[in-house]
């Protein structure tokens, strides 16, 4: 019994460190931009943004963008294409140091 103690509290403490809240990416951090990104970014993959609302902006799309980048632990987007009616817009998110 004494030799699973030592294994108990090593159970506890591990359990007790992994129930803090995850650190929550934030879009105002993320920069777009047509230009390519430089040559020390890493290609995180597509981002999309969409506003579907009856009065959609090109401005909103670009922030939920920037949301979708930023969940993605992206600080930089390349668009590659809006959609015809400015309500869309697609891109390459990509985390640069």
């Amino acid at each position: 019994m004494k030799k699973l103690i030592p294994f108990f509290i090593f159970a506890l403490l591990f359990a007790a460190c992994s129930s803090a809240p995850p650190v929550k990416p934030e879009s105002k951090n993320v920069e777009v931009s047509r230009d390519p990104a430089d040559e020390d970014c890493k290609d995180l993959g597509p981002v999309e943004g969409r506003d579907a609302s009856t009065k959609g902006t090109f401005e909103n799309a670009l922030e939920d963008l920037k949301k979708d980048a930023a969940m993605k632990g992206a600080n930089y987007v390349q668009i590659k294409q809006t959609g015809a009616m400015g309500t869309s817009v697609r891109g390459t998110a990509y985390l640069c140091l």
